[in-house]
């Protein structure tokens, strides 16, 4: 008999959390829909909406698994003919990380070794820019048209054309980036901080660049900077985390995971990256929408 008083109370609470969390939740959502799109909370909200959407998540990883098979190639190989090391780009990461241990022999094992070979290596980084390159743009395409509902061009000849220059600017500013290290090597530091505003403008031009790019500059410089400056300030924060917040994820997926590990941690390190930019990809549209209303708002007669 107690066990069945205990068990009706049990129900009758859970129902009443349920019903309480659902009234809640309703509360909520007529709070959100009564915000103006002109007012700063309604455009958070339309940030958040917009986001959601869009499959946001789904596309940061689509990103993620394209970059990790063309970007990360590429890489490997450039820094090995740059440097004539086949193990330059794990020393490289190695020493900007401070690793040591068995991870540090881990990601040695696991990038250098795939830098051994050159003339393979190459033909695996050209096939692999070859076939997985034009997911980079058309995810990205996919991504802020669905933010700026706009509908996404299909079947275009030409978006092919802009799916694969989106990439390949990406390649040759890291290209560019690894030949700037490389002929800065071993002189005085302050060459490269007098040279970090200008990459900063660089990346924040090519982030304000690419979605005008694959959305036929449907949106203008103006619409999508929020978005692009987001992006470049989150990259940069990045950045400077990766000095404790890489080399965690490092250790610990190495310890439990082995050379595995290594991989799952640059592959989710990638992933918090490609999230920034559909992020702020749904960042630029409510801020736009906000400011013509209020522009609207501001020109009607009184």
């Amino acid at each position: 008999m107690a066990l069945t008083t205990n068990a009706g109370r049990t129900r009758t609470t859970i129902t009443r959390v349920w019903s309480h969390g659902i009234a809640v939740a309703d509360r909520g959502k007529a709070w959100a829909d009564q915000q103006q799109p002109s007012s700063r909370t309604g455009a958070v909200i339309g940030w958040v909406t917009r986001y959601r959407e869009a499959d946001g998540q789904l596309y940061a990883v689509l990103v993620t698994a394209y970059i990790f098979v063309t970007v990360l190639p590429f890489l490997v190989v450039l820094e090995t003919l740059l440097y004539r090391d086949p193990a330059a780009l794990s020393d490289h990461l190695i020493k900007r990380l401070h690793l040591t241990g068995p991870t540090a022999a881990l990601v040695a094992q696991v990038i250098g070794g795939a830098s051994a070979n050159k003339f393979g290596s190459a033909l695996i980084a050209v096939g692999s820019i070859l076939v997985a390159g034009l997911g980079y743009g058309r995810v990205l395409q996919l991504a802020h048209a669905r933010s700026w509902r706009i509908p996404a061009q299909k079947g275009m000849v030409t978006d092919q054309l802009r799916y694969f220059t989106s990439l390949l600017v990406l390649l040759g500013l890291l290209a560019l980036y690894l030949v700037q290290s490389k002929l800065l090597s071993g002189r005085p530091a302050w060459i490269g901080w007098a040279l970090t505003p200008i990459w900063i403008a660089i990346i924040l031009g090519y982030f304000v660049w690419l979605p005008r790019l694959l959305l036929h500059n449907r949106v203008s410089v103006r619409d999508v900077l929020p978005g692009a400056v987001l992006t470049t300030v989150a990259l940069i924060g990045m950045r400077i985390m990766s000095s404790f917040l890489l080399v965690n994820w490092l250790v610990w997926y190495s310890k439990y995971y082995g050379g595995f590990g290594v991989v799952m941690a640059l592959f989710f390190w990638l992933t918090l990256a490609a999230t920034i930019l559909v992020v702020a990809a749904a960042l630029s549209p409510p801020l736009a929408e906000r400011r013509q209303l209020r522009q609207e708002g501001e020109a009607e007669p009184l």
